[in-house]
């Protein structure tokens, strides 16, 4: 039999979000700092039965301090990047222990000064999910982005929902600002007003320059292993606050001209981070 129409079970999400990197050395010399704020509006509703779609809109920045005269700080690389971003979602349950789910994304990304559209790539998020138990789902995915000036990005994602005891669960994770990179986090519910988590996932955000710096129209780019612990406090169904902390491994800032060529690239400390996140929906 054909899936009928759900109805018109909207629901709509609300989310804002501001982290801090205190400033940690440069292995070639001088140091680095970063702030980052996102703000972001969705909506999803049951297409059928058994089909919800949706689809966000999200905006935010990444601001860059470098201080010292020497290495890649020296060089004053880059300074504030601003990203827009257009998501879909669609998650189907295919059958009783099969559900699948893919993210189409857009996104534009670029330092003040340059175009948004000079630094617009997009990508698919995609996994399947086999319910073994009640307490158990798990599946393979994938995502797959274009790059400025480079190759396409794959990389694996493990969709796991697993419930070890009735508060403690580990799950697929996502970073601040649904940053791209896998990742898994492990959710303690100690009430119902309460959760505690922690995390760690893969990170990279790469985007266009502008034209008045050392490598103008070039690309930079920051990957590192973010590592934090949250507590997330609920105000009743709809409202809730997380506060977050953690540090930053194995972090590298690349500068490439706009072919994509290495220009300069520098490992940094490891880097300790905060921030705070609002999340409304109803």
């Amino acid at each position: 039999m054909a899936a009928q129409p759900a109805g018109d079970a909207w629901r709509v999400r609300f989310e804002s979000g501001a982290l801090h990197q205190w400033q940690t050395d440069l292995d070639t010399g001088g140091e680095v700092g970063v702030d980052a704020w996102s703000v972001l509006v969705g909506a999803d509703y049951p297409a059928l039965s058994d089909l919800r779609l949706g689809l966000s809109f999200g905006y935010g920045g990444r601001d860059y301090y470098f201080d010292g005269g020497s290495g890649f700080a020296g060089l004053r690389p880059w300074s504030n990047a601003r990203e827009a971003r257009l998501s879909g979602t669609a998650s189907w349950k295919a059958d009783e222990r099969w559900n699948l789910f893919a993210v189409p994304t857009l996104r534009w990304f670029a330092e003040d000064g340059a175009s948004l559209d000079d630094g617009q790539f997009g990508g698919l998020l995609a996994a399947a999910s086999y319910r073994v138990s009640d307490r158990l789902s798990i599946g393979p995915g994938f995502g797959v982005f274009s790059e400025l000036e480079d190759e396409t990005d794959w990389f694996p994602i493990l969709a796991l929902d697993w419930r070890l005891t009735d508060t403690l669960s580990l799950r697929t994770g996502r970073g601040f600002a649904a940053t791209r990179g896998p990742g898994l986090t492990l959710d303690w519910t100690p009430s119902e007003r309460w959760d505690v988590s922690l995390g760690a996932r893969y990170e990279k955000a790469r985007f266009r320059l502008d034209d008045d710096g050392i490598a103008a129209g070039g690309i930079g780019q920051d990957t590192s292993i973010p590592v934090f612990l949250g507590a997330t406090r609920h105000f009743g169904h709809h409202l809730s606050l997380s506060l977050f902390a953690g540090v930053e491994f194995d972090g590298e800032l690349r500068l490439e001209d706009a072919d994509g060529n290495l220009i300069d690239r520098s490992d940094y400390d490891t880097a300790p981070f905060g921030g705070a996140t609002l999340d409304l929906r109803f």
